[in-house]
């Protein structure tokens, strides 16, 4: 289901830590591979080494993103229902990539961040 918003963003349910992370949302994104994305991450959340970076994703599936960032000594996710009164953490698009290993180089224009509905 699309946000209301443009460009869109994601919940993240589970945060994997390490050499790369992976991330998971609570519902089906768009983000594709190549695309630049930003974490949103409270106090509360835990992984809060992750607020405000931006990282290019890697690898993505229906619900879950890897991107290249070294995560390895960052504190434990903890996922916050958005039932709760702490803003959920979550990933928002912030510009478009090169599509990794792309030749030639390639943008990809089928991202959340252009990839904007016409009705």
């Amino acid at each position: 289901m699309s946000s209301a918003f443009q460009p869109e963003f994601s919940i993240i349910s589970a945060i994997t830590l390490g050499q790369q992370t992976a991330v998971t949302f609570t519902a089906d994104a768009d983000f594709t591979d190549g695309e630049i994305v930003a974490f949103r991450v409270s106090r509360e959340s835990g992984s809060r080494e992750l607020n405000n970076q931006q990282a290019r994703v890697l690898s993505h599936t229906s619900n879950t993103i890897t991107v290249g960032i070294d995560s390895t000594n960052y504190t434990p996710f903890i996922f916050v229902s958005q039932n709760s009164l702490v803003f959920p953490a979550m990933v928002v698009p912030v510009g478009s990539g090169i599509i990794p290993d792309s030749v030639p180089p390639t943008v990809n224009l089928q991202d959340v961040f252009d990839n904007v509905p016409t009705n």
